[in-house]
Formats: C-alpha cells, structure tokens, sequence
C-alpha cells in the first residue's frame, strides 16, 4: 500500500482570508436573529394591537356607563340622603379608593403610624363621598358625551378617556378627562380632570398644605378631614328640611 500523508503547512490562510470568513459568518447569524426579532415583533404587535383597541373601546364604554349612572341619580326625584347614599356604592365600586388616598398623602405617605393610615383611607373614603356627591347634586339634566379614548404609558394598563359635559342652560361645556386604571376585566377611575384641573393632585396639594402648616403633624389632617366630612353632613342634613 502506498504511502499516503499530507502536508497541514501547506494550507494556509492569509489573515485577510480568515477575517471575511469570519465577518461573513457573523453578518448570516445577525440576518438570521434580524429575521427572527421582526417575525416575533409582527406577531406581537398583531395580537397586541387588536386587543388595545378592544381595551379603548371598553374604556369608553365604562366612562360612559358610569356618567349615565351618574345623571340616572341626579334625575331621580330622590332626597339627598338616598342620592348620597346612591353615589356611595356608585363611587366605591368604581373608583380605586385605596390608590387614590394613599396618592393624596404625597411626600407625606410615610408619616402616619398604621392605625393613623388606616383611619385616614377610611376618612378619605368618606370624604370623597360626601364631598362629591354634594357637588354633583348641583346638577341637573345636563348630559356626557364621550368623545374618544387613549392608552396612558406603554403597558396597556392605563388609558385617558375625554368626555365633555353639555348644559341646557347654553352654559359653556365643559371638558373632562377620566385617568382610567385596567381592573381585571373592567376599570377603576383613579382621577378627573375637569378644566384642566386633576381632582386628586389637587387634594394632595390641599392635605400638603394642612401637615405643613402643623409641623408635619398627621393628627391635623385627619381632623381636618373629619371637619369638611360633618360640615358636608350639616350642608345635607339642611337641604333635607
């Protein structure tokens, strides 16, 4: 049998030869993973993109479910106590009661002890209640359009919705906006602009203000609230008579 060998020596690679293998083998993987990542962004945003919408629409839907709640209370020959009574399960079933109290405390969310925090989302609560719904009572027959809706950040978890109330005594409309936070299934309000103005950043300025003025004093605020919640009450009890 012959003698058979070969010579590794013999082949070689210049440096340049090596560097196009290499580069082209690199520029095939990154085409592939390029490929790739655009099938799975497509995908995505064609399964993300229709559910988005879907959640638009129920956003608006809600807002519009929960003003004509609204105004079917406010139309009722009922007496403000049974209207308010009426807003409050209105107001606790469809707005984030604990996530706004504790986003009304502000800088001041740490200072109060837990038994201080808990009486304060209670009185939050019932503040809500009884300060809205008297404001509320000063309308009637007035109507919402709902005119669109947007997502709020990039999680689809959050979404704008933009109303504008119609008067029929040829007042100006007026225009509102409902800070909607995705619920399981549904939504909960966690504030409303109305002229430009955020009800729950400006109540957070407002108890801001009452702890600053008493030294960083948490009693003050609760007893601040516990004032404006019976001076509410006296204001209902009044109108009754």
């Amino acid at each position: 049998m012959p003698n058979v060998s070969f010579n590794f020596s013999s082949v070689r690679f210049s440096n340049r030869t090596l560097k196009n293998i290499i580069l082209k083998n690199l520029t095939q993987t990154a085409r592939a993973f390029a490929l790739i990542a655009g099938l799975v962004l497509s995908t995505t945003w064609a399964t993300s993109a229709p559910a988005l919408a879907d959640d638009t629409e129920d956003a608006k839907a809600f807002v519009n479910q929960l003003a004509s709640s609204a105004i079917s209370i406010l139309a009722s020959d009922s007496t403000p106590k049974v209207r308010e009574d009426e807003f409050r399960t209105l107001f606790v079933s469809n707005l984030d009661m604990r996530r706004i109290g504790l986003f009304t405390l502000g800088q001041y969310a740490r200072t109060p002890t837990p038994e201080q925090k808990a009486e304060y989302l209670e009185l939050v609560q019932e503040f809500i209640v009884k300060i809205y719904s008297g404001r509320l009572n000063e309308f009637s027959n007035e109507t919402v359009n709902v005119l669109d809706a947007s997502p709020k950040g990039k999680k689809g978890k959050q979404f704008l919705v933009r109303s504008q109330i119609n008067f029929t005594t040829g007042r100006e409309p007026v225009s509102v906006v409902w800070w909607l936070l995705k619920d399981g299934d549904s939504f909960k309000v966690f504030d409303v602009q109305v002229v430009g103005i955020w009800m729950a950043q400006e109540q957070r300025a407002a108890f801001a203000s009452v702890i600053s003025k008493n030294n960083g004093d948490f009693t003050a605020l609760l007893n601040d609230l516990k004032r404006q919640i019976g001076e509410a009450s006296i204001g209902h009890q009044t109108a009754t008579k």
